[in-house]
């Protein structure tokens, strides 16, 4: 049964970078299928798809006329924060995901003001660095 699509959606699947049209088909069926609405919306459309609209929504840096070194150290700062909030304050975890080390990231959150966990042989510490 072919269903009526919202506009929304209608562009996502369309602007989507789809591997084969066999592909893009297939999840067009799919959400079809999923559909309980009047017609298919972008919640009904496949993980990867709802996924990459996601990361297409995030806001762009906008210039504010600051430097380079001003910018660099607000946008390092801010994905410091969304690290170790993300992985519940802790440092290791945080370096972890950001594939740097500890040190580097306990160093940084202290540098910036940022909250953070910490363990020291087997117990831990929450504090405002």
């Amino acid at each position: 049964m072919e269903r009526s699509w919202s506009r929304e959606a209608s562009e996502a699947l369309d602007a989507y970078p789809w591997n084969s049209p066999a592909e893009k088909a297939k999840a067009r069926a799919e959400a079809e299928l999923v559909s309980f609405g009047a017609e298919v919306e972008c919640d009904d459309l496949p993980l990867p798809v709802r996924r990459w609209l996601k990361r297409q929504a995030r806001p762009r840096y906008v210039w504010r006329g600051e430097s380079l070194k001003v910018a660099t150290a607000a946008f390092e700062a801010d994905l410091l924060s969304q690290a170790l909030a993300a992985n519940g304050g802790s440092v290791a975890a945080a370096a972890r995901a950001l594939g740097s080390t500890p040190r580097i990231v306990a160093y940084k959150a202290r540098k910036y003001g940022l909250k953070k966990t910490t363990t020291h042989k087997g117990a831990s510490r929450n504090g405002n660095l």
